[in-house]
């Protein structure tokens, strides 16, 4: 199963946040968007609904589907008399390998930690912090709650949250500086 297949993954989350590296415009970008939603909740699509949906001329919306097709983002097929709009030649750019987006050595990191494997919910927490944070820092919090024996993925949150509130960074904690406890003792 694809990174982008897992039931945690928000593609539409995922697109928003790469926007300027995938190059869509903006018909491209609602139209990607629309599709996705559409696909999400297994509904059909056509060139209509699309143009009514997003109120772009339909010549628009022909253009700008060819251009998806194009970039190799958006994949029309057919089968059994349904018209499918398939989006994974855009989860499946250089983007999102160079990104690293779902890092599956950082779950690996903590269920081995964690001593159980991880639900949906505490991976898409964990994606979430890989997209928002440092993955060294999110290392290091996870470090300190294991120091401190209390692992659990609520503690490494409250302690990603008091580093990003002190503005403490990978690098500080690695020069000895903003690390540890401070004040803490919960």
């Amino acid at each position: 199963m694809e990174w982008y297949e897992q039931r945690f993954v928000n593609h539409r989350d995922w697109i928003l946040d790469h926007l300027e590296l995938l190059g869509l415009d903006s018909n491209e970008t609602i139209l990607v968007l629309l599709i996705d939603f559409l696909n999400e909740h297994q509904m059909d699509i056509t060139m209509e609904l699309l143009h009514k949906k997003t109120g772009i001329s339909l010549d628009e919306v022909n253009q700008t589907v060819s251009v998806l097709c194009a970039k190799n983002y958006l994949k029309i097929t057919a089968a059994a008399g349904t018209i499918h709009f398939v989006l994974d030649g855009l989860f499946k750019t250089d983007i999102a390998r160079d990104q690293n987006i779902l890092d599956h050595s950082l779950f690996d990191v903590f269920e081995t930690e964690l001593q159980h494997t991880l639900t949906s919910r505490e991976m898409e927490k964990i994606s979430e912090w890989n997209r928002t944070t440092d993955r060294k820092l999110i290392l290091y919090a996870l470090r300190e709650a294991s120091t401190y024996q209390k692992l659990s993925l609520p503690y490494v949150e409250s302690i990603l949250k008091r580093w990003k509130d002190s503005n403490v960074t990978a690098q500080m904690i690695e020069e000895g500086k903003g690390y540890g406890r401070s004040n803490d003792s919960k």
